[in-house]
């Protein structure tokens, strides 16, 4: 049964976003398809290089870079957040694996997946 993560959480102010990468990295290891993950609010500065949330943490950009890689698993990023909150220089530091998507996506991706999981 496939999960859809949405992280609303920065990589910053919380464990959240960092929970919900290792959450996502259980429920594939448990075999449990993890199609997408989007990323809204403030969520999408875990798209950023650099955000590192605590001494001797990973940069959360790179883990979910890799979880893509890993897993096949779509990035997604709220392409309206992502414009309120980037400057054009700040976007050019984003990851490949990562990719805009609007609402719309969102909402289809529901059709797939009968579960849904926010942090």
């Amino acid at each position: 049964m496939n999960i859809l993560l949405i992280v609303n959480a920065s990589p910053w102010g919380s464990t959240l976003a960092n929970t919900a990468l290792r959450f996502a990295r259980a429920a594939l290891a448990a075999g449990t398809p993890v199609p997408a993950v989007y990323f809204q609010g403030d969520g999408v500065y875990n798209a950023l290089p650099g955000r590192v949330t605590d001494a001797g943490a990973t940069d959360l950009a790179d883990g979910w870079a890799a979880l893509a890689e890993d897993h096949d698993v779509d990035l997604l990023l709220c392409s309206s957040a992502a414009a309120r909150r980037w400057s054009a220089k700040m976007a050019e530091l984003v990851p490949a694996e990562f990719r805009e998507a609007g609402l719309a996506e969102l909402v289809g991706r529901l059709e797939d997946c009968p579960r849904v999981v926010s942090f």
